[in-house]
């Protein structure tokens, strides 16, 4: 008896959501708030429900991390990270205009997000994930991104 087509796809989506907070979580220890000592929580929000969610909470974390899911965008506040997944009813323009000038990571999931304004955008190439990162909007942010990040990423200008 064979797998299903959508059993073995939701097996795939599954796994990208482990290495997407994988990912998300590493990207912590890349990135300097200068607000942020290691006695201060690090405070993670998604804009409404998404299959990291539940990957992010199950991670050992080493480090003091709140995950919390946000229905509203104007609920969001005082975060430091903040995931836009695909199906986000909000505009990437309308979130990155909430954030403007501010030390807040924008990770978002959708093709082209990254030249748009995002800060890491995850994408899908040759069944591999990847992550594009915008130096430009980060340099707006006052965030400062290791070169060890840098050098796994595919570099928006």
């Amino acid at each position: 008896m064979g797998v299903s087509l959508t059993t073995a796809q939701k097996q795939i989506k599954v796994e990208e959501y482990d290495l997407k907070a994988k990912f998300l979580y590493a990207f912590i220890n890349y990135i300097n708030w200068d607000s942020i000592t290691d006695k201060n929580k690090i405070k993670v929000g998604i804009l409404g429900e998404s299959p990291i969610t539940g990957p992010l909470l199950n991670i050992n974390k080493s480090k003091n991390i709140e995950i919390r899911e946000y229905k509203f965008l104007s609920d969001v506040e005082h975060c430091n990270i903040v995931f836009v997944p695909y199906d986000c009813t909000y505009g990437l323009k309308t979130i990155l205009s909430k954030f403007a000038n501010k030390p807040v990571l924008i990770v978002t999931e959708n093709n082209g997000y990254a030249k748009k304004g995002a800060h890491i955008n995850f994408i899908i190439i040759q069944n591999k994930l990847k992550f594009e990162v915008n130096l430009k909007a980060l340099k707006e942010t006052n965030l400062k991104v290791s070169s060890v990040l840098l050098q796994h990423s595919i570099l928006i200008r």
